[in-house]
C-alpha cells in the first residue's frame, strides 16, 4: 500500500520508490519530528529548512535523491552503518548527476527541486572547492527564478535569505576577523569548560569543545592572508567536524551541552577571518541572538549555563 504521512506533500508510492528509499525518507522525517519534539530544529541550519524540502520531494526524483543523501548521512552517522553510508554516496552520486541535467536547460518549474538538491548537496560537502561550485550554481538557479514569472514561497524564501548572505559577504563585517571578539569567545569558552568538567560531560561534547578552543586559537596566531591548506582546515573544523551531533540529540545525551557547544561554534564563525566568511556564511547564516535566546530556554534549568550564555550575546551585540 501506498504509505502516507502529514509532513510529506503526497503519498509516496512503493511502487514508485524502493524499499531503501521509503525507509530513508521516512528515518528523516522521523528524525526531524524528533528534533520539533524537543525544540532544538531551528537550531540548526539543515533541520530548520527541511520541513519545506518535504512538500517538495515527492514530485522530483532529483530533489529526492538529495534529501536521500542527507539521510542515508544521517542514519550512518548515527548508527554507523556501512549500508547507510554506501546509500549516501549512491545517492548524492545520482543527485549531482541529475542536478547537471536539469541546470543544462533550467526550466521555472523545476527551480524549486533544484534547489532542494543543490542545498542537499551543499550541506554533503566536505571540502570548499566544491561547496564554491554548489554555491555559483544557487546563486545561477536564483537568478532564473527572479527572471521568469514562476510564483514559489520556497524560491522567495532562499532567495531572501541568499540575498541577506550576498550583502554579508561584499560588505564589510566589523566581526569577522576581531582577534579581540574572538580572544573574549576563547576566554569565555574555557569558563564553559570549567563548568562543563564539573558536569561529567559526553567524551563527544568535551572533544568537540577542546577543537573548537584550539580552532579559535589558531585564528587569533594567524597572519590574516593564511595558506588556501590552512583554509581548509578550518573550513573542515566548522563545516564538518564541529556541527551538533545528530546522534547525541537524537538520544537526548548532554543535550544542554551540545548546544552550548553549537552556540559557541556560530559565535567563533561570525568572528572568523575575512578570507572563511563567504564559505562559513553560505550555510551558517542565522540570527545568533536569537539562536542564543532559543538556546537559553532549553539550558534555563542550569544557572551555569545561563550565565555563560548571556555573557556570549553581550560580546556578539556589542560588535
Amino acid at each position: 500500500m501506498p504509505i502516507s504521512d502529514d509532513r510529506i506533500g503526497a503519498t509516496l508510492d512503493p511502487h514508485i520508490f524502493s524499499d531503501d528509499d521509503l525507509h530513508f525518507v521516512y528515518q528523516l522525517v522521523k528524525n526531524q519530528h524528533r528534533l520539533e519534539n524537543m525544540g532544538v530544529s531551528k537550531l540548526t541550519v539543515a533541520s530548520s529548512y527541511l520541513p519545506t524540502f518535504f512538500r517538495i520531494i515527492p514530485w522530483s526524483r532529483f530533489a529526492m535523491n538529495g534529501v536521500l543523501a542527507l539521510s542515508a548521512h544521517q542514519v550512518a552517522s548515527v548508527t554507523d552503518s556501512e549500508y547507510a553510508r554506501l546509500k549516501k554516496v549512491r545517492y548524492q552520486t545520482l543527485a549531482i548527476q541529475e542536478l547537471r541535467e536539469c541546470l543544462s536547460n533550467l526550466q521555472p518549474k523545476h527551480v524549486d527541486a533544484a534547489l532542494v538538491t543543490s542545498l542537499a548537496l551543499l550541506w554533503l560537502c566536505e571540502d570548499m572547492s566544491s561547496r564554491g561550485r554548489i554555491a555559483a550554481g544557487i546563486s545561477a538557479i536564483l537568478q532564473t527564478y527572479e527572471r521568469s514569472d514562476h510564483q514559489s514561497e520556497f524560491c522567495h524564501m532562499i532567495a531572501h535569505a541568499w540575498g541577506q548572505t550576498a550583502n554579508i559577504q561584499t560588505t564589510p563585517n566589523p566581526g569577522c576577523g576581531n582577534t579581540s571578539g574572538l580572544q573574549k569567545i576563547i576566554k569565555e569558552m574555557r569558563k564553559f569548560a570549567e563548568v562543563l568538567g564539573d558536569h561529567e560531560p559526553d567524551d563527544g561534547t568535551w572533544r568537540q569543545l577542546i577543537l573548537l578552543i584550539a580552532l579559535a586559537e589558531d585564528m587569533v596566531k594567524v597572519e590574516p592572508i593564511t595558506s588556501t591548506d590552512k583554509q581548509s582546515e578550518w573550513f573542515q573544523l566548522l563545516h564538518y567536524n564541529l556541527p551538533p551531533p545528530l546522534r547525541d540529540l537524537l538520544t537526548d545525551k548532554d543535550v544542554s551541552s551540545i548546544l552550548m557547544v553549537n552556540a559557541y561554534l556560530h559565535a567563533v564563525t561570525l568572528y572568523s577571518p575575512p578570507q572563511l566568511t563567504q564559505p562559513c556564511l553560505i550555510d551558517l547564516r542565522v540570527d545568533l541572538p536569537s539562536l542564543l535566546d532559543e538556546t537559553l530556554q532549553q539550558v534555563r534549568s542550569i544557572d551555569a549555563y545561563v550565565r555563560l550564555l548571556k555573557e556570549l550575546k553581550a560580546i556578539v551585540l556589542s560588535r
